[in-house]
């Protein structure tokens, strides 16, 4: 309803266990936003009081040249904008000065301006004009908001599998043939775009979801996810990171302040923060880019097509160009050339026989399938605890003087 003849008045009420309730959010917006939604015109509020004369608050807020003023209250946040234009409409037809609403009125702009007392009504309705007034009355209007969500988008194609446990904010927008199973918090601004499928357990607030996306039990904060795009499970989006299309965010992955290409894969248990990506590449498992180094933040340049092996530490700010190859276990910390492989990684040296070692068999040469490790009840690995078997002594190598051990390749 849009009509400029027409003063809004919200009547702010407090609450002994709740507070000010004007204030007070219900799935992306306040009470006070809710009740005012159903004029869709400017609103004043003031403080009420069931023994407080409101008159005189009322007549400096009133533009007399509107003809209408309707006042409502913030506690019936379950009010309609149909409920009011009926009132409105009613006031009209009948030439009446207001007609009273379970909870709150609709006026003659002349007459309330000249009413010398007027009180406000105590909290009585029931259905729409439910008032909030403890905790248990707002949990069951708020599922009252939350069932009209979920059927607003049901009507508009949208596919909800549990009514009983998702939760959609009122300013979400879910585009038809979307999926969104249970245990779902979508909240803020969030678009989800067509045929995307948002599968259980997820927190998704003030994102974009392309087309054909999916999520599953992820951790979404203000970011884009690609079309054609995999999230998840256990994936950790925060805020300000840029998915492509057809990509590949796995279990455990962290992203924060990056740009992911189109086509690249992030398959698990990896740390990408401060960084640009290109097309299609390849970070696998357990890679992080330091970004951090105590004080300042760092960005890091990934080319196209790079591939960075497992475990591998890229110290920022470094940039790796097209097509460059990182070998598993190098920590990056200069650029590295377009389809250069880098290894950055002490070369393995073996120490035979080290008595250092706890776990190794207790003395002498011993067969190894005899060499029985047993579990104590603490569930630590014990080999002193195993029975052994001495075998003949092996010859062992000989050791090249010559040969550097402490290579770093």
């Amino acid at each position: 309803m849009v009509n400029i003849g027409i003063n809004g008045v919200i009547l702010r009420v407090k609450n002994n266990n709740l507070g000010d309730l004007c204030n007070l959010p219900i799935l992306g917006k306040t009470m006070e936003e809710w009740v005012a939604g159903t004029l869709n015109v400017p609103c004043q509020a003031i403080e009420s009081s069931t023994v407080i004369n409101i008159a005189e608050k009322l007549k400096p807020l009133i533009d007399r040249t509107k003809p209408i003023t309707v006042v409502l209250y913030c506690d019936t946040p379950l009010i309609t904008a149909k409920t009011v234009e009926n009132a409105i409409r009613q006031l009209t037809t009948q030439n009446a000065n207001v007609v009273k609403l379970p909870r709150g009125s609709v006026f003659k702009t002349e007459y309330l301006y000249n009413t010398e007392t007027l009180f406000p009504q105590a909290p009585t309705g029931g259905g729409e004009f439910e008032a909030v007034t403890d905790c248990e009355s707002l949990s069951r209007i708020t599922d009252s908001l939350r069932r009209r969500i979920l059927n607003f988008h049901a009507g508009n194609g949208v596919l909800i599998t549990d009514y009983r446990n998702v939760y959609i904010d009122s300013d979400v927008v879910i585009e038809r043939g979307a999926v969104i199973e249970a245990y779902n918090f979508i909240k803020g601004k969030t678009v989800i775009k067509a045929d995307a499928h948002i599968m259980p357990n997820n927190y998704i607030e003030n994102c974009i979801i392309g087309k054909d996306a999916r999520v599953d039990s992820s951790r979404l904060y203000s970011s884009i996810v690609g079309e054609g795009t995999r999230v998840g499970p256990f994936a950790y989006i925060r805020p300000n990171s840029v998915i492509g299309k057809e990509c590949r965010i796995g279990d455990f992955v962290e992203l924060k302040s990056c740009v992911i290409g189109d086509g690249c894969k992030v398959s698990h248990l990896t740390y990408i923060g401060d960084a640009e990506l290109g097309a299609e590449c390849n970070v696998g498992c357990g890679v992080v880019f330091a970004n951090y180094d105590g004080k300042d933040k760092y960005k890091s340049i990934v080319g196209n097509r790079v591939f960075i092996g497992s475990n591998s530490n890229i110290i920022s700010p470094v940039h790796i160009a097209d097509h460059a190859f990182i070998a598993a276990g190098s920590t990056v910390t200069d650029e590295v050339p377009a389809e250069a492989l880098a290894i950055a990684r002490a070369r393995q040296r073996n120490i035979p026989h080290w008595a250092g070692n706890k776990y190794a068999p207790p003395a002498g040469n011993v067969n190894p399938s005899a060499y029985r490790l047993i579990q104590d009840s603490e569930g630590i690995i014990d080999g002193a605890a195993s029975e052994t078997e001495n075998i003949p002594e092996q010859p062992q190598p000989a050791q090249n003087p010559d040969d550097n051990n402490g290579y770093n390749g």
